[in-house]
């Protein structure tokens, strides 16, 4: 039997979580932890979708998000398909990295927001023989960003959650730390009731047709039409101001649409390193993120060619 397409919730929050093989360490050392936080706040603005919290746990990650305009699935794999060739390539080995699809939850109202917020928060309760004095002093969660704002890494963006709290904002703050205790007191038996909440089935987007793994001469044309772009060397030529914007949207369309690395595109736009890519990917991020009457123009072209 196929599986069922997940309910996207585009305008709901999402508790993701993936698992590392077998129970290998998806993490060897802080390095690796940080490479990872990097891939989910570049991902996260890439493809729009908001961080509400996180933690990394020696084995699998807690990831709760706002998807806004992006595609879970997308930033999933943007963040997941870089990492496991960084893992492989620097620990020396082969083969899947992660279990299975990420398995997602969807937010459903104020208290099922709390108690999983609060849960990833208390994760690294199961790490405190490590060392760590306590829950906020593990540096890889975004605990401080909820207890002691401006102290966090910045990653994750408490707003959403403090908002559906209501109040003001050190009383929300103070009520959010007492949840966190209330919580870890019940942590195991919620843990075993979020087993059973967690979708076995694919996530989708809730869009028609799903634009993924198009060809990067199809983007490529594509651009060029709709920024009427003749010359055929435009994406090579390294210091000419009037192909900027023309260069942003050939980069961030063929992040969204080819699912390429930047150092593919590399292929692609010749004498451009993948840092100056990288730019471009963002610069067009932020175009595409205002204005969206951009973005269907782009994605109508692509189904229409």
């Amino acid at each position: 039997m196929p599986r069922q397409a997940r309910n996207r919730g585009k305008k709901q929050a999402h508790h993701i979580i993936c698992r590392s093989i077998d129970e290998l360490l998806l993490f060897n050392g802080n390095k690796d932890k940080t490479y990872y936080l990097d891939l989910i706040e570049r991902t996260g603005k890439i493809f729009g979708v908001e961080i509400l919290s996180y933690c990394l746990m020696d084995t699998h990650v807690h990831i709760m998000v706002h998807p806004r305009n992006g595609d879970i699935s997308k930033f999933m794999h943007g963040i997941n398909n870089p990492y496991a060739k960084y893992y492989n390539r620097v620990h020396k080995r082969r083969g899947h990295l992660f279990a299975e699809r990420f398995k997602n939850i969807v937010i459903k109202d104020l208290n099922q927001l709390l108690r999983n917020s609060t849960y990833i928060h208390n994760n690294p309760k199961d790490l405190l023989y490590k060392g760590y004095k306590s829950i906020e002093d593990y540096p890889y969660s975004s605990i401080k960003d909820y207890t002691q704002p401006g102290k966090g890494r910045g990653i994750a963006e408490p707003a959403y959650v403090f908002h559906q709290m209501g109040g003001r904002r050190k009383q929300v703050i103070n009520h959010y730390k007492t949840l966190l205790e209330v919580q870890s007191q019940g942590k195991e038996k919620f843990e075993r009731e979020l087993t059973n909440d967690f979708n076995e089935v694919d996530y989708v987007s809730d869009k028609k047709l799903k634009l993924r793994d198009i060809s990067v001469e199809k983007v490529v044309l594509v651009i060029s039409k709709l920024m009427h772009i003749n010359n055929q060397r435009a994406l090579e030529l390294k210091y000419h101001k009037e192909f900027k914007r023309y260069k942003a949207l050939t980069a961030i369309c063929l992040k969204l649409y080819c699912d390429i690395s930047l150092s593919e595109m590399t292929k692609v736009f010749y004498n451009h390193s993948s840092s100056i890519i990288g730019y471009y990917v963002r610069e067009g991020y932020e175009e595409l993120r205002q204005n969206n009457y951009l973005n269907d123009q782009i994605e109508s072209m692509l189904r229409a060619s």
